[in-house]
This record gives structure tokens, C-alpha cells and sequence, in this order.
């Protein structure tokens, strides 16, 4: 089983793929010099096989490449952090007065994600005259 985990940086997250199969992802929003990782998920069929955990050392790893630290803001990637001591040097927590931009950038991370979700949905279900269903024009509209 080859699983291959791409950074797909236009849409904010690391993904895994086994055979073009999307198995699970990590967002990831990158705030001054640190990168925050606000959610991930796996699917309820790959659950518990490390999928997860794939995603965040490769996080974590292109983070310490790029002399960036991490800020880990989902649950899973928390105490993913706790459990690999390795990565101390590059873990911290927030600091005074900076929840609120960190909070911020979540947001955004969510709302980004959300709407690529819609879009990659509109583009797996095109109407009925072939086009992308967020390039179509109302009827009536010019």
C-alpha cells in the first residue's frame, strides 16, 4: 500500500491519496512564521491505520524545512505533538493576545475549505447542459 501525501497549498491543506483516493486531510494556514494546523480528518474506513499521523509529520517536517515553528490547533495534531518529543524544538503554543488572530485564521482556513467543497461538488455534478453548475447562467439572466 503506497500512500502518498500531497501539500496542495492553493487549497490550504495536505492530502492523502492512495491510488488518486482521497483518504484524509490536514489544514494548515500559515501566520507570520508559524504554521497553524487547525483540523484534520480522516476517513471512518482509514481510521486508526496512521493516516493521520503520516499527515502530520509531513507537516511538521516541511514546517522545520522552511524554519517555520507549529502551532498545533486541532485536537488530533496536539496530541500528536505531545507524543513525538522530536518536535518539541518547533511546537509552541500561543502567545499573549494572539488567540484572537490564530482564531482568525481558523476561520478563514474553514470558510476557504468549505467553499472548495462546494466547488469541487459543483464540479462532480455538472447540470444538465454540461457545464459546471457554478458556470451556468440563471435563466433570463445576460
Amino acid at each position: 500500500m503506497n500512500i502518498e501525501i500531497r501539500d496542495e497549498r492553493e487549497d490550504g491543506r495536505y492530502t492523502a491519496y492512495l491510488d488518486e483516493k482521497r483518504l484524509g486531510y490536514a489544514t494548515w494556514v500559515k501566520v507570520h512564521d508559524t504554521v497553524v494546523l487547525p483540523h484534520t480528518e480522516v476517513g471512518p474506513e482509514w481510521a486508526g491505520r496512521g493516516i493521520g499521523s503520516m499527515l502530520a509529520r509531513r507537516a511538521f517536517d516541511d514546517a522545520r524545512a522552511d524554519g517555520l515553528t507549529v502551532l498545533p490547533f486541532c485536537p488530533f495534531m496536539k496530541r500528536w505533538a505531545e507524543l513525538h518529543p522530536d518536535y518539541r524544538d518547533i511546537v509552541r503554543t500561543p502567545r499573549p493576545g494572539e488567540l484572537p488572530s490564530v482564531e482568525s485564521a481558523v476561520h478563514a482556513a474553514r470558510t476557504l475549505e468549505a467553499l472548495t467543497a462546494v466547488h469541487e461538488a459543483q464540479r462532480a455534478h455538472p447540470g444538465p447542459d454540461g457545464a459546471p453548475t457554478s458556470t451556468r447562467t440563471a435563466p433570463g439572466a445576460s
